[in-house]
């Protein structure tokens, strides 16, 4: 199972020159079972515009994007995305029942004035699958799904590998037992775990109730529960490559097999 980062980013996608080295793009992870040929994507954001199967495979295979809540960060590049508007391809979009679901959700981001071309209009409208926390009917993957601590909710995802899971838990908030716990016997053991890491420290007391964490915390948690590697993400806007390298630093000293996620990056499970 090859898992690449197309956008690590949270809240909204800013460019800034100090920051390309890590990318600038929103929450988006390809997933890519090279026996079966089945491509799961996770998240929305403004990465996923970088996501064209079609460019690499003349065959159309199965398709599914699993989103994680609907903050407009995790949405915002869905309208581009290119198996849209390519018909013959199996698209399912499994979107998760939460608190803050709405159901009509789909026609108003395809909606005028924000976007020109209908929800209906679309050349290969996909097939939408209301998921809930548990094991998950994912064509390819073994996937399970487990609630996260954020407003509106959001679920994390553990997804079986060859030679090891990969847990994606983005947008999670630690310091209630009510979910840090569950989240602890989740990922335990996993080959390599994306945690959100939107904040440093410092900046986290301001900001309580956002529903984010900030590196120390992952560093800790990761140690805490034999995680193989960690990946930091959902960095702040703007955050320089300079600054996430110093983080990377520091939250090595806590947990040595620390990275922070970046656009274009792959790893083999």
């Amino acid at each position: 199972m090859r898992v690449r980062f197309w956008g690590v980013r949270g809240s909204v996608p800013w460019a800034v020159p100090n920051a390309i080295g890590h990318g600038c793009n929103t929450p988006c992870i390809e997933l890519l079972d090279e026996r079966s040929g089945a491509i799961l994507i996770l998240d929305a954001g403004s990465g996923i515009v970088g996501v064209n199967p079609a460019a690499v495979s003349p065959t159309p295979r199965p398709i599914s994007l699993l989103l994680t809540h609907y903050h407009w960060d995790h949405l915002q590049g869905l309208p581009f995305f290119a198996t849209l508007y390519q018909p013959g391809w199996d698209l399912t979009i499994h979107t998760p029942a939460l608190a803050a679901h709405d159901p009509s959700w789909l026609d108003t981001v395809f909606k005028s004035p924000f976007f020109p071309v209908p929800y209906q209009h679309l050349p290969n409208r996909p097939r939408v699958n209301l998921i809930r926390p548990g094991e998950l009917d994912i064509p390819g993957f073994e996937v399970t799904a487990l609630p996260l601590n954020h407003p509106g909710g959001a679920l994390a995802y553990r997804i079986r590998g060859v030679t090891g899971d990969f847990v994606y838990a983005t947008d999670h908030e630690f310091g209630d037992p009510e979910y840090d716990e569950p989240l602890a016997d989740f990922a335990r053991g996993a080959a390599a775990m994306a945690l959100d890491a939107h904040f440093t420290p410092q900046e986290l007391p301001q900001h309580r109730g956002w529903g984010h964490s900030d590196w120390r915390q992952c560093a800790q948690f990761a140690a805490a529960n034999d995680i193989g590697g960690l990946w930091l993400f959902h960095h702040k806007p703007g955050r320089s490559d300079e600054e996430l390298v110093r983080i990377r630093a520091d939250a090595r000293r806590i947990f040595a097999a620390t990275e922070t996620a970046s656009e274009g990056e792959a790893l083999q499970l």
